[in-house]
């Protein structure tokens, strides 16, 4: 019996997965959301945290358990840094983190639903952000880096409002405002939102699978005993001190349960009514996406 190839993607949010993993019989391949989900549509991969977009596209993976990532308020790591306000970005040019698969059709349904503006163009930037581009998406541990630069840190800033004014604009960096996309989507819709769920590909033989079930679940409760040291493990490279990446896995919900599984339901239903969404593409809105 070959090896099942586990997507593992890099982020801090993602660590309290993976203790067990290591060395364990499986692969693991380190991948950012999009890049797994184009890996886990071309066969590439046999299980992983799904962003939850890709989740909806692929219906040769099923879920393994109920196990994913959520947030009931701020994530602190999916954030629009723009340079006003989102009510004003009518017309404007938004620059978007190549990584990212869930976290822009979340950012378009916000800016078109909640905000009513609709910006001109959405463009992948590989590079960084364009002096011209009007806002920046950005997600995971790079996120993380660019808000603590700004002096943005979980656990002693705060996000209840969801939109931050940014007392570094126009010094280091340009952008005067940053959005939480999980506090604007809980202000919104009154429901945690869900970015990615571990799935497994559905010819997966059950041994393999309740296998790599029983090393999640196990991995998952050991790191959330002794998450103060994993967060201290882990925080280089973000940005962060150890107490507020603490604080900021503390932010998480790994287990999902009924109020997780509705708010699924609900963004994929806030999905099927936007015009934009194309399901079988991988790349959303491909036409104005670079």
């Amino acid at each position: 019996m070959s090896r099942l190839r586990v997507a593992r993607i890099p982020y801090l949010n993602s660590v309290p997965f993976y203790g067990l993993l290591e060395g364990a019989e499986v692969e693991l391949i380190d991948l950012p959301p999009r890049e797994l989900g184009a890996a886990a549509a071309r066969g590439q991969v046999d299980a992983g945290i799904m962003s939850m977009c890709d989740v909806f596209r692929s219906p040769q993976f099923e879920p393994l358990g109920a196990m994913g990532v959520a947030a009931d308020g701020p994530a602190h790591s999916v954030l629009l840094l723009a340079k006003v306000p989102p009510s004003e970005l009518q017309g404007a040019t938004v620059a978007i983190t190549t990584e990212t698969s869930t976290s822009y059709p979340l950012l378009r349904l916000l800016l078109e639903r909640r905000y009513r503006v609709r910006p001109s163009m959405f463009v992948r930037r590989s590079s960084g952000p364009l002096d011209g581009d009007d806002a920046l998406l950005l997600i995971g541990d790079q996120a993380l880096r660019v808000a603590a630069g700004a002096g943005l840190q979980p656990g002693t800033t705060d996000y209840s409002r969801g939109l931050i004014r940014l007392a570094t604009a126009g010094r280091a960096q340009p952008w005067a405002w940053a959005l939480d996309l999980a506090m604007a989507w809980k202000q919104w819709q009154g429901m945690p939102f869900v970015f990615a769920r571990w799935v497994v590909r559905c010819d997966v033989a059950l041994s393999q699978r309740a296998r790599l079930l029983d090393l999640l679940s196990r991995s998952l409760e050991e790191s959330l005993r002794e998450l103060r040291s994993r967060a201290a493990e882990h925080a280089a490279g973000t940005g962060l001190q150890s107490d507020a990446a603490y604080a900021y896995l503390m932010g998480f919900t790994y287990r999902l349960g009924p109020v997780e599984l509705d708010a699924i339901e609900r963004f994929r239903s806030q999905l099927a009514g936007a015009p934009w969404w194309e399901a079988s593409r991988p790349a959303a809105l491909s036409r104005s996406l670079t």
